[in-house]
């Protein structure tokens, strides 16, 4: 009897130890499967970059005008708008037997004003004086053009900005073609929006791009755009021997913001009716032993970029462990366990 009384209390022990230990393992199961896992940082003191990017033309400062002879047909045009020219290429040509016959009539024309100079007194002497003069800046002109087989050669170096002619059209007073002017050195013009330039001031640090090489400049002015009533025009200086008119470049402006003594990232801050704040993980004593649990922080935001977030004032201190990320929803009171 006393046996099988013994038999029982050991089946009992073993039931008893064996449902301890299935309850340890389930509910270690359960807190593995639902207790969120968290990514903990420590917030170090810094500053906030932001960066405007922009891909911009190089232009130069300085727009040559190309004029003809008015009055003269387009044969051929040798260039178009965003072509790069240098001293001494081709622009466009005159057709020969018109500049010609236009030629012809301005010598005669320069003869005829001689003759009236012989008979001409005073101010009307004068007057055919100044009539000689501008005949002789044509024909001047008309004999390089002729010399020239009607072609009309660029005097600069640039980019073509303009192109006011047509093959088949006539030459007017106006200029033919706008050349943008080389120079040995370049204002490059970025444009940005007004909420890009409250962040944007001269001193800047900017990164301008051109192909596999990089070079390193400052803001020099930022103004309204006249063209654009929101926008604004951030100017920054690179030599003309890195790039040439009509360069496409790429343009990164890097402003800094003043030192906070935290910076945390975007993920880590959270909102509610009171206002902005972190969670962090305390230490919390419980009848199972101690747990980890998240507990809310207030903070005052600073300045922000798409990553990382200036703190302004808050009851942080460097040893708070921040949750920066989780792979569930939380909110302050929650048991967390750490990745």
């Amino acid at each position: 009897m006393k046996r099988k009384k013994g038999f029982r209390i050991v089946r009992i022990i073993i039931i008893f130890l064996v449902i301890v230990v299935a309850g340890t393992v389930m509910s270690r199961f359960a807190s593995s499967t639902l207790t969120p896992k968290v990514e903990i940082i420590y917030a170090s003191s810094g500053s906030i970059s932001r960066d405007v990017v922009q891909d911009v033309m190089i232009e130069g400062d300085s727009r040559a005008p190309v004029y003809s002879y008015p009055d003269l047909m387009v044969q051929a045009i040798y260039v178009h708008t965003g072509s790069y020219v240098k001293k001494g290429d081709r622009l466009m040509k005159i057709e020969a037997g018109e500049l010609s016959s236009i030629y012809l009539t301005k010598k005669l024309e320069r003869k005829n004003l001689k003759e009236q100079y012989v008979y001409a007194w005073g101010d009307e002497r004068a007057l055919v004086e100044e009539n000689i003069a501008d005949v002789d800046r044509q024909l001047n002109y008309l004999e390089k053009l002729t010399t020239n087989e009607g072609v009309i050669y660029s005097e600069v170096e640039g980019l073509i900005s303009e192109v006011r002619v047509d093959v088949g059209s006539r030459t007017t007073e106006e200029a033919a073609f706008v050349v943008m002017e080389s120079s040995d050195e370049y204002t490059v013009r970025i444009p940005v929006t007004s909420e890009q330039k409250r962040y944007i001031e001269k001193g800047d640090k900017v990164i301008l791009h051109i192909n596999d090489t990089s070079v390193n400049t400052e803001v020099t002015a930022v103004y309204s755009d006249t063209t654009n009533e929101q926008g604004y025009i951030v100017e920054t200086v690179i030599s003309g021997e890195l790039v040439n008119v009509g360069d496409s470049v790429l343009a990164d402006i890097s402003h800094q913001s003043e030192k906070y003594d935290f910076i945390v990232p975007v993920s880590a801050i959270y909102a509610d009716v009171v206002g902005s704040y972190v969670l962090v993980e305390r230490s919390k004593d419980t009848i199972l032993g101690t747990e980890l649990v998240a507990a809310k922080v207030y903070v005052t935001v600073g300045d922000t970029n798409n990553y990382e977030v200036g703190i302004k004032k808050s009851s942080l201190t460097g040893d708070d462990r921040i949750i920066a990320s989780s792979d569930k929803k939380i909110e302050a009171g929650d048991t967390v366990r750490e990745k």
